[in-house]
């Protein structure tokens, strides 16, 4: 890995990303990077060592946060997605203080 690239450059991702999206560049980078479809290429393998270890760090939360932390990224960012509900994040549409009864939605069958 070059001296000023982190792990989420890496994986080509965002520090906010949450864990599914993280998934998912891994999957795409290792797909496109699979030693089948790159035979004979030693730059694909040494590129896929990194990825997985990149993974590695950032798929565990406890790692990722040991890591957030030694960059000096703000851990506690409410824009990462995945760490609070949007029930409990005080969204009118989800608040529980307004019991609205409605009529349904749908036409009954005859």
């Amino acid at each position: 890995m070059k001296p000023g690239r982190t792990l989420y450059d890496v994986l080509e991702v965002s520090h906010l990303a949450s864990p599914i999206v993280v998934k998912a560049a891994y999957r795409s980078l290792v797909q496109s990077l699979h030693p089948d479809k790159n035979s004979g290429t030693e730059s694909s393998g040494r590129r896929l060592a990194e990825i997985n270890g990149a993974y590695s760090v950032i798929s565990d939360p406890v790692t990722r946060l040991r890591y957030d932390r030694q960059l000096g990224l703000n851990a506690a960012n409410p824009e990462r997605r995945g760490i609070v509900p949007p029930y409990e994040s005080g969204h009118p549409r989800f608040s529980t203080g307004n019991n609205v009864s409605r009529p349904f939605g749908f036409r009954p069958l005859n």
